[in-house]
């Protein structure tokens, strides 16, 4: 029921900016449920990395019985915002991640997002600064 409530305020919270940015979100959004799902349905861990022009959540210890079922996933950034510095992160088939801190930046290099991934499956949340 905790994490239902974050994601709805996330999803309020994102809604209100740039409508390119609101869908990334909404997709990075996306992207990581059906990550936590297949990791638990699948026994995988996932790779996170945050590029320059995009994000890929790909699977990492997957055995071929499991092939079919789990895709790499890749979520293009919107022009209007980029990353400080790539990051990759583990999200672990025990469902923990390292706690860490994404800063995005919009066009003119001010800081306009920061992520915060927590451990555990709940995740991560994002403070939009205006």
């Amino acid at each position: 029921m905790g994490v239902i409530m974050i994601n709805l305020m996330f999803i309020k919270m994102v809604q209100a900016g740039n409508p390119s940015e609101a869908m990334f979100w909404r997709s990075f959004q996306s992207a990581w449920t059906r990550m936590t799902l297949n990791a638990k349905a699948n026994n995988i861990s996932y790779r996170i990395s945050i590029r320059d022009k995009d994000v890929i959540f790909s699977p990492m210890n997957v055995k071929r019985m499991h092939f079919d079922e789990v895709n790499v996933e890749r979520i293009s950034l919107p022009d209007s915002i980029h990353v400080r510095s790539q990051r990759n992160m583990i999200a672990y088939d025990d469902g923990f991640a390292s706690p860490t801190e994404i800063i995005w930046l919009d066009s003119d290099g001010k800081i306009k997002y920061y992520q915060k991934v927590q451990m555990g499956w709940s995740g991560y949340r994002v403070e939009r600064k205006e």
